[in-house]
């Protein structure tokens, strides 16, 4: 994801899949019966993760943009996300609230890159611009 400079369409699709995906995982855990969203562990593991990976697109802009850039790698990963959803219905409910405030955490990190407010985790050392 990084800054947004590279153009606003891949922004813009990312945001549809997540949305997307979102929207899926909202449905599934809300019809558990339980709720997955609330367990103390979902927070921290989805946020976690998502900034994680996050940090990683901002320390690894050239190979990890590359890959990203692939319409397969992020269908692929949608599958994934989706996926896993799946299975966390039945084996741990906990991590279907994970991946859903993961994908809330994406969805508003791409926000704040489409009103051009900038990737907010670009200010911490080491992940900003680079020269």
């Amino acid at each position: 994801m990084t800054d947004g400079s590279a153009g606003s369409t891949p922004l813009v699709r990312d945001g549809l899949l997540a949305s997307g995906v979102l929207a899926a995982l909202l449905v599934a855990g809300t019809l558990t019966g339980g709720d997955p969203f609330l367990d103390p562990r979902a927070p921290v593991v989805g946020v976690g993760g998502a900034l994680a990976v996050e940090a990683a697109f901002l320390r690894y802009p050239e190979r990890l943009l590359a890959l990203w850039a692939r319409p397969a790698v992020a269908l692929a990963g949608v599958g994934a996300v989706a996926g896993l959803g799946v299975v966390a219905l039945w084996a741990a409910p906990w991590l279907l609230g994970a991946l859903t405030w993961g994908l809330v955490t994406y969805v508003g990190l791409l926000t704040c890159l489409l009103l051009g407010v900038g990737n907010p985790l670009a200010a911490l050392p080491g992940l900003g611009e680079r020269e």
